[in-house]
């Protein structure tokens, strides 16, 4: 009897362990979903600056003026597809240099997870 019971009770550690492995997966996948979408939003941005003007002044006026065209209608796609990036939460930065080398920081946060990520691209938009 002593040996059945302590069958059912190495059975029962080995599924809650594998129970924990699952949701640790879980929460894994969904923090590779994020990183990917906001790779793709970056990568988008970007290449969004090599088409028309890449002047310096062209770019800044285009992408780092918050009330632009081009910024509104970029950071409404980051809202969609980010969480945590409504309002004035977690808003990316975008920068240029005068070296027109353009620096996207973008930040979200998970629903129901306390930390903040963030992906950091860097280019540089030449003629």
């Amino acid at each position: 009897m002593l040996e059945g019971l302590l069958a059912i009770l190495f059975f029962s550690v080995g599924v809650l362990s594998l129970l924990i492995l699952l949701s640790a997966t879980l929460v894994e996948t969904g923090n590779a979903r994020y990183r990917s979408e906001a790779s793709l939003l970056a990568s988008d941005l970007i290449a969004q600056m090599w088409t028309g003007d890449r002047s310096l002044t062209e770019l800044r006026a285009r992408f780092t003026e918050a009330e632009s065209e081009d910024h509104q209608r970029w950071l409404a796609t980051v809202h969609a597809r980010l969480p945590g990036t409504s309002g004035t939460t977690n808003l990316p930065t975008i920068s240029i240099d005068d070296q027109r080398q353009v620096k996207i920081l973008m930040r979200w946060q998970a629903p129901g997870d306390g930390k903040t990520h963030q992906l950091l691209v860097l280019a540089t938009i030449t003629d």
